[in-house]
């Protein structure tokens, strides 16, 4: 993991380029309109990982034919005490309160497993659209805040509970403090209930599959009607 005081800094250098950068009139132009967050997403990420890159040393991940991975765990790894951490650049928007992808769960828990990495950082910059446009940047160890993330089984992407951990740091919330062993196995248990709800939605789908093939085979004849095609809203 990396120390607080590296920690610290690495927040601190990217809130200081952001709090200049917001105020650039190419990204004052970007952030107009409406769908702001599509739009400065692949901006915010390129412009924090090119700062990463030019004030640490970093790597990226690549496979074994030397080709840069473009789904890799990390945006950047960043060497510190002699390991690189990965860490995830995500940009968020001041309204937004949903639920973003953060990264495969089971590509955190296999690299946990097999000890690539003690750590998974997310740097998240978050533009506030007001006048003046301002952002807050945060830099987490995301094991330590996994009491706010979700789990969908279907992609397999853990997602942040963007309302209750905005909150939460807001409020300056102390994160539950948990061992390595600890963060592991809650991950497990994290997979484990996203495969049992996954595997009662797929059942509740396939019995209602069941039912309508059941209708359908007492049907005499398959006949198409404009009535059946309405739905289809033709124009």
């Amino acid at each position: 993991m990396l120390d607080h005081r590296i920690a610290d800094e690495i927040r601190r250098k990217t809130q200081a380029y952001w709090d200049s950068e917001v105020r650039n009139p190419e990204f004052v132009e970007i952030a107009k309109g409406k769908e702001i967050g599509h739009r400065i997403a692949d901006l915010v990420d390129d412009k924090t990982t090119a700062l990463l890159t030019l004030n640490y040393i970093t790597r990226h991940q690549h496979d074994s034919r030397g080709k840069r991975l473009t789904r890799s765990m990390g945006d950047v790894w960043l060497k510190h005490n002699g390991i690189y951490h990965s860490i995830n650049v995500k940009t968020g928007v001041s309204s937004t309160n949903g639920q973003p992808n953060m990264v495969s769960l089971k590509k955190v828990l296999d690299a946990l497993l097999l000890f690539k990495i003690d750590s998974y950082y997310l740097l998240m910059v978050k533009p506030e659209i007001e006048k003046p446009i301002r952002s807050t940047v945060y830099f987490v160890d995301m094991l330590d805040y996994l009491d706010y993330v979700t789990f969908d089984s279907g992609p397999g992407q853990i997602m942040l509970k963007a309302k209750a951990f905005f909150g939460a740091m807001a409020n300056g919330v102390k994160p539950v403090k948990r061992t390595i062993r600890q963060k592991v196995d809650r991950l497990f248990n994290v997979l484990e209930d996203g495969d049992r709800r996954l595997a009662k939605n797929r059942k509740k789908t396939l019995d209602g599959y069941r039912k309508r093939v059941h209708d359908y085979a007492s049907r005499s004849k398959h006949i198409v009607t404009p009535a059946t095609q309405a739905p289809l809203n033709l124009q």
